[in-house]
């Protein structure tokens, strides 16, 4: 009996061992979980039909790598340039982005200009360009119209790396890969903007068509998308530049714009057209005849200007960064006029695979050029 409970006694203890054992081994594992470093990378996952899917790990949000950009020489067209490219990079190297407040600022009159997760404020920048204990390694390039292929390869920009941009980074494929990003989030219309143009479209409508339609106003891209589903018009924004460069020899020709004008009525039975120049009285005594072409008012500004020619279906434009991305905004067919010298090493650093008519007023696709 007495050997009994004895190995009853020792059964016991041996299972209270065990539990304890367990229990040491639960907590050590859990301790080690806690204790793992979660990384956050500034870049976000981007799936059709969804723009910011933002990953959860961080490390205390520590800069890793930073593109920024603190220039702010020329125009709207100029400083849309070097911001998409400062974000291009900043994406394809999940690094942080930081666009001075002079540049921001303009942008914001104009665009909701979405930078998150990316952007970083003038506060942290400062501390980081400040910061001796932990300083980092600062490269800058300064472009003007060149393609730099070597900063799409991997570890381009290292860790711990400052990477500048200056000057006025003028070729789109630096941005080419977030192209519908920069389309929907960052060069999309504010609220106020997309309001005071839809009065634009509204009243056009009531004068040409003598009914006065009734438009969703929820962004940009679905006042754009109820423009191109009207079976009252398809729109053609045209751009022209004139002021500066009437002394350069780089404004196009009346010949040109006509041609061009005569290009979409060739294609689209319905085809309207919207005029936005530096030169209105000019454009308003060149297409006084044409019943089918609007000009964008007095008061509006530039912002409400490529607002205006980016919610059109297709695009004309001379020459100009502003020309420029009127075209790429609204993304559709793009004619333009090969007499402005874009200033790339090549052709096809500044221009997309869009359309251009030549000084025979025939249509060639980009690939057709003799570089």
């Amino acid at each position: 009996m007495k050997s009994i409970n004895k190995n009853n006694f020792l059964l016991t203890i041996w299972r209270f061992i065990q539990f304890l054992l367990v229990i040491i081994i639960i907590t050590a594992i859990i301790s080690n979980i806690l204790t793992i470093k979660f990384n956050t990378y500034p870049f976000s996952i981007t799936f059709k039909n969804q723009f910011s899917f933002k990953t959860i790990i961080s490390q205390k949000n520590e800069i890793y790598c930073m593109v920024y950009v603190n220039d702010h020489y020329g125009r709207l067209g100029n400083k849309m340039f070097i911001t998409a490219s400062a974000y291009g990079l900043a994406r394809l190297h999940s690094c942080h982005l930081y666009i001075s407040p002079q540049i921001t600022k303009q942008m914001n009159e104009t665009f909701i200009l979405d930078l998150s997760p990316f952007l970083i404020s003038t506060t942290t920048f400062n501390l980081i360009i400040n910061n001796t204990s932990d300083s980092m390694t600062k490269i800058t390039k300064s472009v003007a119209c060149q393609y730099l292929p070597e900063l799409t390869r991997p570890n381009a920009i290292l860790r711990k790396h400052i990477f500048e941009l200056r000057g006025y980074w003028q070729s789109y494929l630096h941005f080419s890969k977030y192209s519908e990003d920069i389309r929907e989030h960052l060069f999309t219309a504010r609220q106020p903007i997309l309001e005071k143009v839809s009065k634009l479209f509204i009243d056009i409508y009531e004068q040409k068509f003598d009914f006065k339609p009734k438009f969703s106003l929820e962004n940009h891209q679905s006042f754009k998308n109820q423009l191109a589903q009207s079976n009252w018009a398809t729109w053609i924004g045209i751009h022209v530049r004139r002021t500066d460069f009437v002394p350069l020899n780089f404004s196009s020709s009346d010949k040109y714009l006509f041609a061009a004008i005569d290009y979409y009525t060739s294609h689209y039975s319905n085809a309207h057209f919207i005029v936005a120049s530096d030169d209105k009285s000019y454009c308003k005594n060149l297409f006084r005849n044409r019943t089918n072409i609007f000009l964008t008012p007095e008061s509006f500004s530039t912002g409400d200007d490529i607002i205006t020619l980016s919610l059109c279906e297709h695009s004309i434009i001379t020459g100009g960064t502003f020309g420029w991305w009127t075209g790429y905004l609204a993304n559709g067919q793009v004619i333009h006029d090969k007499v402005y010298p874009s200033g790339c090493q090549r052709r096809e650093y500044y221009y997309p695979p869009w359309f251009l008519i030549d000084g025979n007023v025939r249509a060639h696709k980009n690939s057709d050029y003799i570089l």
